[in-house]
C-alpha cells in the first residue's frame, strides 16, 4: 500500500489515481464480486483477497472492459515513481492476476493481451452497486459528484494525455515530409497524439481475425508517418504489415516487399536500436531477398536491442528450421510463444514446425487445438491437413478441406489431398488454378512443383522447381523441409536449386 493513500484508508475510502472507490461500490463480472475497498474477490460464498497490485491492475481494467488499457498506464499506476524492468514485473503481476481468475492467456475469459501494447478485458461487467464517487475537491473548491465511469474516462484521457506526449515538451505540430527531425525528438515515440493513436490502431487491426485487418493496418501506419514521418516505430510497424500481406497473398509479392523493405530501412535509419525494426528487416531479408547472412546479422541486432519481442524469436525460428537446425528452430517458436502467448502466428508456426520435423501427432494436436477457438484460422488448417496426409489418413484431410474460410495462403492443400487420393483430375485442375493466381503477381511455383511432385510427374516438377527461384516462391525455402518433396530429393534438379538458394555448402 502506498504510503500517500494511508490518511485516506482511515477515513474509509481508497485513493487510486484521483478515483475514490467507497465502502459499498461493488464490481460484479461473471460470478465473481470484487470489492475494492477491502481487495476482496468472492465467488460462489468464498472470498479471498487480492494483493495490491493484481487488484489495481483488475479495478483499472474492470474500469474500461472491451477496451485496450496501455501497459504505459497499467506500469503508471502500480509504479508511479518507476521501477526496474517494469516489463517483466507487470508480465508477473498480470500472471498472479489471472492464476487467481483461474484465466489462460491462451484462451482468455476475462484478460486478453495484445502483444507490446496492453491488456483487455473480455469478461461481462455488470453495474457497480454504488455508480457515484467523490472526486477529490482542488484545495477550496467545492466537492463535485460525478458518475463513476464517466469520471474514469476524463481521467484516463488526461493521463493518457500525460503518457502519451513527452513531459519535457509540448506536443509537436505536424511534421511536413523532407523536413528534417528537431532537436531532442525522441526517434521512436511520437510526440503526436493522433499518430500514436493511429499507430495502435494498426497493431490493432492487423491482429483481427474476425475481417482481413491488413489492408486497414496499412492505412492507418501511413496516416500515423504523414503526421510524423520521422516516427520509427510506425515504419518498422508498416514493414511487418506489409510483408505480412505478401506473405499471406492478399497483395501482390514483389512491389509489397519492396515497400515493405524502403520502410524498414527507413525505421532503423531513425533508430538504429529499433529491435522490431531490425526483426522486420531481418524478415523481408530472409523471405524475400534470400540473404541469409543478412538476415542473421539483422537478427543480432534485434535480439540486442529488444530481446522481449517475440517477432524477434518467431523469426529466428523459421531462419533455423530453413538452416536444418530444427531442434534450435523449435526452441526459439517457444519462447516467442512464452513472450506472447497471444499471438496466433507464433502457435500457428510452432505446428507447422512440428510438422516439418515430422512429428505429426504433436502437430495435429496443436493444430486442433487451436482451431477449436479459431476455426477460421487456415493457417492452421494447413497444418493438419498436410499432417493428416503426411499420416495417410486422406479421408480426415478431405473433411477439413470445406473448412476453410480463404484457399490463397495454402494453395496447394487440396491438389496435395486429392493427388494421394488418386483424384488426379481434380489434382490437375488445382494445378490450373494455382498457374492463374501465379499471373496476379504471387510466387506459386513452388506449389507447383509440390502437386506434380505427389503426381508422380518428376520432370514438370523440376522444371517448376526451377522456376519457383525467379517467381519468388515465397515456400521454396522449405523444400528442404517439406514431406511431400521426398519424392524429387534424389533428383539433379533438386540439388540444384537447393546449391542456387542456400550456396555450395
Amino acid at each position: 500500500m502506498r504510503a500517500d493513500n494511508e490518511s485516506v484508508l482511515k477515513s474509509g475510502v481508497l485513493l487510486y489515481d484521483r478515483v475514490q472507490v467507497t465502502d459499498g461500490t461493488e464490481i460484479r463480472f461473471d460470478d465473481w464480486e470484487l470489492r475494492p475497498r477491502s481487495g476482496e474477490l468472492v465467488r460462489e460464498g468464498k472470498v479471498q483477497r487480492l494483493p495490491q497490485q493484481p487488484l489495481r491492475v483488475l479495478i483499472e481494467l474492470l474500469a474500461h472492459p472491451a477496451e485496450v488499457v496501455t501497459r504505459e498506464r497499467l506500469v503508471k499506476v502500480l509504479w508511479p515513481k518507476g521501477v526496474v524492468d517494469y516489463d517483466n514485473s507487470l508480465n508477473a503481476v498480470v500472471r498472479k492476476l489471472r492464476a487467481v481468475l483461474g484465466d489462460d492467456s491462451e484462451t482468455p475469459r476475462y484478460i486478453e493481451t495484445l502483444p507490446r501494447i496492453g491488456y483487455r478485458f473480455v469478461g461481462k461487467v455488470e453495474a457497480a452497486a454504488v455508480d457515484e464517487v467523490v472526486e477529490p475537491p482542488a484545495p477550496g473548491s467545492p466537492i463535485i459528484r460525478r458518475p463513476v465511469f464517466a469520471i474514469m474516462i476524463l481521467l484516463v484521457a488526461a493521463v493518457g494525455m500525460t503518457l502519451f506526449l513527452r513531459s519535457d515538451r509540448t506536443p509537436l505540430a505536424p511534421l511536413a515530409a523532407g523536413t528534417a527531425p528537431p532537436a531532442n525528438t525522441s526517434p521512436r515515440r511520437t510526440t503526436n497524439e493522433r499518430a500514436y493513436d493511429l499507430y495502435l490502431q494498426g497493431i490493432f487491426n492487423r491482429s483481427r481475425r474476425d475481417i482481413p485487418g491488413g489492408p486497414l493496418a496499412v492505412e492507418n501506419f501511413e496516416a500515423a508517418l504523414k503526421l510524423d514521418p520521422y516516427y520509427a516505430d510506425a515504419w518498422a510497424g508498416l514493414a511487418e504489415t506489409l510483408s505480412g500481406e505478401a506473405l499471406s497473398m492478399r497483395s501482390p509479392l514483389v512491389p509489397t516487399y519492396e515497400r515493405a523493405k524502403s520502410a524498414a530501412l527507413r525505421a532503423v535509419e531513425l533508430d538504429d536500436g529499433l529491435g522490431h525494426g531490425h526483426a522486420a528487416l531481418a524478415n523481408i531479408y530472409m523471405f524475400f531477398d534470400r540473404d541469409f547472412a543478412k538476415a542473421e546479422a539483422e537478427l543480432d541486432l534485434a535480439r540486442r536491442s529488444d530481446p522481449g519481442y517475440g517477432r524477434v524469436w518467431h523469426t529466428q525460428a523459421l531462419l533455423r528450421a530453413f538452416q536444418g537446425r530444427m531442434p534450435e528452430a523449435l526452441e526459439a517458436m517457444q519462447r516467442a510463444r512464452q513472450l506472447e502467448p497471444m499471438t496466433l502466428l507464433y502457435g500457428t508456426n510452432y505446428g507447422l514446425l512440428l510438422y516439418e520435423a515430422r512429428r505429426y501427432d504433436e502437430a495435429i494436436a496443436q493444430a486442433k487445438l487451436l482451431l477449436s477457438s479459431q476455426p477460421r484460422l487456415d493457417q492452421v488448417r494447413t497444418v493438419l491437413i498436410r499432417a493428416l496426409v503426411a499420416k495417410g489418413d486422406l479421408e480426415a484431410a478431405l473433411a477439413q478441406l470445406p473448412l476453410r474460410v480463404n484457399e490463397r495462403p495454402t494453395l496447394s492443400d487440396a491438389g496435395l489431398v486429392y493427388a494421394h487420393a488418386g483424384r488426379v483430375d481434380e489434382a490437375r485442375a488445382e494445378i490450373a488454378r494455382i498457374e492463374r493466381i501465379g499471373k496476379e503477381g504471387y510466387g506459386v511455383a513452388f506449389d507447383v512443383a509440390l502437386l506434380q511432385t505427389a503426381l508422380g510427374d518428376l520432370p514438370a516438377a523440376c522444371a517448376s522447381l526451377n522456376r519457383a527461384i525467379a517467381d519468388h516462391s515465397l515456400r521454396l525455402l522449405y523444400m528442404r523441409l517439406e514431406t511431400a518433396m521426398d519424392p524429387l530429393r534424389g533428383e539433379a534438379c533438386f540439388k540444384e536449386v537447393e546449391r542456387k538458394l542456400y550456396g555450395p555448402n
